[in-house]
């Protein structure tokens, strides 16, 4: 199905999922590529705030501290529409709560959700640091769980190409859809 909507970065979200397969990982089928912003507050008062969302099991104030938009997408089962249309649920709650290690640690930064299935991701991840105060990351779906085995077997791998071409989107990037 891949993606009909035009956004810099999807070329490097194909790009993402051919790599994987073709390492011999047929379980990635779909990554979208995210461009982080902060709208306010410092490390401390964001994880403060996270960290009370968590103690009271409530969801984390993503919209209320960070900007999140699509940057790039590529799937071979979904429309991107929908995908966003299944953002609430499949960007899970384990991943949302690292939002804040995403955007402020320099990269790589992995972040699992060891408990998603079907089509919610199970991981997000920042290659590189911060550009321009936006943090770049991909949220993968890998059903399978196989992605976690490659990154540990092929660290460092290939990621010089992919990470030229994320980088080159980053300049480029003006959409005006939030996705949250």
């Amino acid at each position: 199905m891949n993606s009909i909507s035009a956004m810099p970065a999807n070329s490097a979200a194909e790009r993402i999922v051919r790599h994987f397969q073709s390492a011999g990982f047929p379980g990635i089928t779909e990554a979208l590529v995210i461009r982080i912003g902060l709208k306010k507050g410092d490390r401390a008062e964001i994880e403060a705030a996270f960290e009370r969302a968590s103690d009271r099991d409530a969801r984390p104030p993503l919209g209320e501290y960070f900007e999140i938009r699509p940057y790039g997408f590529y799937s071979e089962l979904r429309s991107f529409a929908a995908a966003k249309a299944e953002m609430p649920t499949d960007f899970g709650l384990n991943l949302r709560r690292k939002v804040p290690a995403i955007y402020f640690d320099r990269a790589p930064v992995v972040i699992d959700d060891a408990l998603a299935t079907g089509t919610k991701y199970d991981a997000l991840v920042k290659f590189s640091d911060n550009m321009l105060d936006y943090a770049v990351a991909v949220l993968l779906n890998d059903p399978t769980s196989s992605f976690f085995e490659y990154l540990d077997s092929h660290r460092g791998a290939d990621w010089k190409t992919i990470l030229g071409e994320f980088e080159n989107a980053a300049g480029s990037f003006d959409q005006e859809v939030e996705l949250f």
